[in-house]
């Protein structure tokens, strides 16, 4: 038995929300087979084999290493040859490079989509993992006579709403605004026929994991959009053909007997896709390492981003780690996580203020704004 350690001290709150679902299939995949499996937020466990999926900002690289643990890494973006989903804005750009900094240092990666595999593998041993079936993973109390016809869960953009419209003229579709939680979406399937699947983007290859994941062990109908890698759960579930409007489709998936197809699509999910089978595959490919220390250690790692927590006309005030830092705006751009004795040096100590809360920090830049209008009065 080996122990299987999730971390995602290195995402904020909505990004640990988005990884709820994911975190559950390994965590059922490794359960049966017999694995401990534990999460944390804020610490990585030294015994264990830690797992982070892929978001890191400067400064991460040095705390990750320094807790001197075994660590794999998940990732779930498409590198493109320059960056992730053909994303070039700053945030991307540095994501990405964080990544490269980091990936070589990890002991694997297992990645969601197929294609990527090579990509990640110069990096350290990679593999290919999906979503597939689980008894864990079968929500209880399913209503037996669904009142919505369409439902989805995800980000509005111009083209679904488009979509969403064609099919509203014809049947009821639910789409909630914002996030909703793994109880909240269990809730919306349970109350409907049809389950829409959206790619991420206009170049996304593959139907999301989770979204039919979820659908097809609800014993719910699923009708996706075309993608040109339908992937094994998209072959089983059922893609739009290229040709065909995709309300068109929906449409008619709802116009036929979706409870026969629904039941026909969950058997062979569970016939062709055991999680735990697929588990045991990818940690034959990638666990050919001595895993974990023999010292049980509980150790803290903080690598989350820079918070901003405030600012006022001369002041942006931060939180990171367990200091808070104001940072007179006329700085421009600042690498918080330097610390505050290197700030100082770097800015002066008139620039940066370092205190141990945010009411002392409040107070520090009350002084000194009154210490610089002495000055200029003099």
């Amino acid at each position: 038995m080996a122990w299987f350690h999730f971390c995602t001290a290195n995402h904020n709150k909505v990004g640990r929300s988005t990884l709820s679902d994911m975190a559950a299939w390994f965590e059922a995949g490794l359960l049966e087979l017999g694995h401990k499996v534990t999460f944390s937020e804020t610490s990585v466990e030294r015994s264990a084999i830690n797992l982070f999926w892929e978001y890191f900002e400067p400064g991460m690289r040095e705390e990750l290493l320094g807790a001197g643990v075994d660590f794999g890494l998940i990732a779930t973006e498409l590198p493109d040859g320059q960056g992730f989903n053909w994303r070039s804005d700053p945030t991307w750009t540095t994501r990405f490079n964080c990544f490269v900094e980091i990936a070589p240092h990890a002991k694997f990666i297992w990645t969601m989509i197929e294609s990527s595999v090579q990509f990640y593998a110069q990096f350290c041993p990679t593999t290919f993992i999906e979503l597939g079936f689980s008894e864990r993973l079968i929500p209880g109390g399913l209503n037996k006579a669904p009142h919505i016809d369409f439902c989805f869960f995800g980000l509005r953009t111009p083209y679904r709403e488009t979509v969403v419209s064609q099919l509203e003229k014809h049947a009821k579709v639910v789409w909630p605004r914002g996030l909703l939680s793994p109880t909240a979406i269990a809730e919306l399937i349970s109350n409907s026929r049809v389950g829409l699947n959206f790619k991420q983007s206009d170049q996304w290859p593959i139907p999301s994991p989770t979204r039919l994941g979820r659908l097809m062990m609800a014993k719910r109908a699923v009708a996706a959009e075309y993608v040109p890698v339908p992937t094994r759960q998209g072959d089983i579930a059922g893609i739009c053909p290229q040709t065909v409007p995709f309300h068109e489709h929906a449409l008619h998936i709802l116009d036929t007997d979706w409870r026969e197809k629904a039941e026909r699509v969950f058997q062979r999910y569970q016939a062709e896709m055991p999680m735990a089978l697929i588990l045991e595959q990818v940690l034959d490919k990638t666990l050919n390492y001595r895993t974990g220390s023999s010292e049980a250690k509980t150790i803290p790692i903080k690598v989350a981003p820079p918070v901003m927590v405030g600012e006022d006309s001369t002041w942006n005030f931060f939180r990171w780690k367990d200091e808070y830092y104001s940072l007179r705006k006329t700085l421009g751009p600042v690498e918080v996580r330097l610390g505050g004795q290197a700030l100082q040096h770097i800015h002066g100590m008139e620039n940066i203020l370092c205190a141990n809360s945010l009411s002392e920090l409040y107070e520090m830049a009350e002084k000194e704004l009154s210490r610089s209008l002495d000055v200029q009065q003099q």
